[in-house]
């Protein structure tokens, strides 16, 4: 027979303490619930069992008596039918305390002596609806009362047991050994029993002699066999000897794997335990969710973290779904995978999600999930780290590079709107100045057509450059759709073109034809571009040239953008520094050196790369690769790269 899962250990732990509520006496209870095993029967007399001890008593399998393949009328031995059925009518008569010893046919064909007790439960007219109770097996004992009313000879069939039985004298000799006892131990017979099996000068301090003699009629006791090195269960029955003397009948049952299984389960118990509080420390909410009672993807348990992070405690957890906590937005996609873990399909993938407190409050939350199992039926366990102060500070770092770009184009765009406004200036003068010659000159009609012609080029140019400061000053939500890689670049090169004509430097483009689009939120990578594009700027102070260009790179599947400038370079000790959060190389009050590392996570962020190739006095070129199509990554699932991010954040 198979060990004992967890569950079912932990089941079997639920079930001793249904047992106080039955009428068993202290005695009984304290040496037999080892043995007991639960169930709930019917009229039909069909049972629900909870334990597969029900093997090894009848050996039946649990599915046979679940599935309703077996029922328990059909075990009972013919003779002893009308006992069992006569236990139910005087219940119902009584107290409805259901109690009955008889016996059972097991699937070998042997007899087995059974106790059986329990609550019977019944409609409004009193009929018989079920009895939840407990039973277990008492040949032992029931042959050992028979055997002290006989002779000892009487125990010949104790041979073909599997556990080992032996007789004693009232002065503690062995006077009958079963074969599988010898087997174990030797033939110690006519030897003092706590000498020969128990390695011990004295008698055990545990000997029943004597309880015998105060009229108690079990007595179960656990003991290590030296010889063996197992563990037993040593059982002791009163019987009758030969010379009409009180002996006692030992039975030796083996629980050596029980007792490892059980050490095995407390081991696992402190390491759950342990996990939980490492969890709580961490701040990270572990729970389940299975489908029961008639709620779909209902928290069966949760940590005190997650009742931290949303706001409910374990118990108000317990009444609640998946879909009471989360965002109507994310509800169907978790819902959707949720049903696909539940058949048995693996979906490890984390991500953030959308979720409400208790008291209304939204919540961001980056959560995993893994296939699990709980009471013995599927179920999902998740792990969820609230990360809504982080999602504000990566979007507060976001806004604030924005306005640090912002800061340094606003000085440099003024230069440039300083041109064609002189020239409105001018234009208009020239204009007014032909308007109020009187009397007007139709000759110069084709003149001053010209200068309105001027003065509207030149107002396009300031709108034009106004808007795109605009467009990029613009707050908004991350918002994935699908851009022309070629539009980003030129419209943040346009706004960037005067700053390069202050230090004469030469703007090359040279793009790829037909390039695939790509999903990605065109502000976030405009800002990365404008990061990258800006360094290279910043590096040719005495002018030069700046070179952007894309290709596709099929055999990569990725789209490729290359900007090279003719700048200064970066020393060899420092490029690998160069996407560090606050690393910088320009002197103090000219960058905070978060540029490059914000860069390096918007593109990341769009599961992209970007390289970096610098030779000092030659110039610098990085490369960033994109993949095209919809694979925008969330900053969560980046977690080699949570740091350009995270780090920039707190130590600010």
């Amino acid at each position: 027979m198979a060990k004992p899962t967890y569950e079912e250990l932990l089941h079997r732990v639920g079930e001793l303490e249904k047992m106080v509520n039955f009428k068993i006496s202290p005695q009984e209870f304290y040496f037999d619930t080892r043995d007991l095993i639960y169930f709930k029967g019917y009229s039909d007399w069909s049972l629900d069992l909870y334990d597969r001890k029900i093997e090894d008593l009848t050996g039946y399998e649990l599915e046979e008596f679940l599935d309703r393949k077996v029922k328990w009328l059909d075990i009972v031995y013919e003779k002893d039918e009308k006992i069992a059925r006569e236990a139910v009518k005087q219940a119902l008569k009584r107290d409805k305390y259901y109690f009955a010893e008889y016996r059972i046919v097991k699937k070998s064909g042997d007899l087995a002596w059974i106790k059986i007790r329990g609550f019977i439960t019944t409609d409004a007219n009193g009929d018989f609806l079920s009895v939840r109770g407990v039973l277990n097996d008492v040949t032992l004992e029931k042959y050992g009362q028979l055997t002290f009313e006989s002779e000892t000879g009487g125990l010949a069939w104790t041979n073909s047991l599997k556990d080992g039985l032996y007789i004693i004298s009232k002065d503690h000799r062995i006077v009958f050994m079963n074969q599988t006892l010898i087997d174990l131990v030797g033939d110690h017979i006519g030897e003092i029993c706590y000498e020969a099996l128990f390695n011990r000068q004295t008698p055990c301090p545990w000997s029943v002699m004597d309880k015998f003699a105060e009229g108690d009629v079990c007595y179960i006791q656990e003991y290590n066999l030296p010889k063996t090195k197992q563990i037993f269960q040593v059982r002791s029955i009163p019987m009758k000897l030969e010379d009409g003397s009180i002996g006692k009948l030992g039975h030796l049952k083996d629980i050596t794997e029980t007792r490892k299984l059980e050490l095995e389960v407390e081991e696992f118990a402190g390491r759950q335990r342990a996990v939980d509080d490492a969890a709580n420390k961490a701040q990270l909410g572990i729970f389940i969710l299975q489908d029961h009672e008639g709620i779909e993807a209902r928290f069966r348990y949760a940590n005190d973290s997650f009742s931290t992070i949303t706001g409910y405690d374990s118990i108000e957890l317990l009444n609640k779904g998946w879909a009471d906590l989360v965002h109507p937005e994310n509800l169907q996609e978790t819902m959707e995978r949720y049903q696909l873990r539940q058949k048995g399909e693996t979906l490890d993938q984390a991500y953030e999600i959308e979720m409400f407190r208790k008291d209304g409050m939204p919540i961001t939350g980056h959560a995993s999930f893994a296939l699990s199992t709980h009471e013995g039926k599927v179920a999902t366990i998740g792990f969820l780290r609230d990360i809504t102060e982080r999602k504000k500070g990566e979007k507060a770092l976001w806004r604030s590079q924005r306005l640090a770009s912002i800061g340094r184009l606003a000085a440099e765009i003024a230069h440039e709107m300083n041109n064609p406004l002189t020239s409105v200036l001018t234009f208009c003068k020239l204009a007014n100045s032909i308007l109020q010659q009187k009397p007007f000159l139709e000759s110069r009609v084709s003149e001053l057509r010209d200068y309105i012609s001027y003065l509207n080029s030149e107002t396009e140019r300031c709108a034009n450059i106004s808007r795109n400061l605009l467009d990029f000053s613009r707050q908004s939500e991350i918002e994935i759709r699908e851009n022309d890689i070629h539009e980003i670049l030129d419209k943040t090169l346009t706004i960037l073109r005067h700053r390069a004509g202050l230090d004469e430097i030469k703007i090359h483009t040279d793009y790829a034809a037909e390039l695939p689009f790509l999903s990605c939120d065109f502000k976030r990578l405009q800002q990365a571009f404008v990061n990258v594009l800006w360094n290279a700027i910043e590096a040719m102070p005495e002018g030069g040239t700046l070179t952007v260009n894309t290709n596709f790179d099929r055999e990569k599947d990725r789209i490729e953008i290359h900007v090279s400038d003719t700048g200064l370079g970066i020393p060899e000790d420092e490029v690998e520094k160069i996407f560090e959060p606050f690393f910088t190389s320009k002197a103090d009050g000219k960058g905070v050196g978060l540029g490059l590392s914000v860069a390096y996570g918007i593109i990341r962020q769009h599961q992209g790369e970007i390289h970096i190739n610098s030779k000092v006095g030659e110039g610098t070129r990085f490369t960033i690769q994109l993949p095209p199509g919809l694979s925008t990554l969330s900053l969560e699932e980046q977690k080699e790269d949570e740091f350009v991010f995270t780090t920039a954040v707190h130590t600010k």
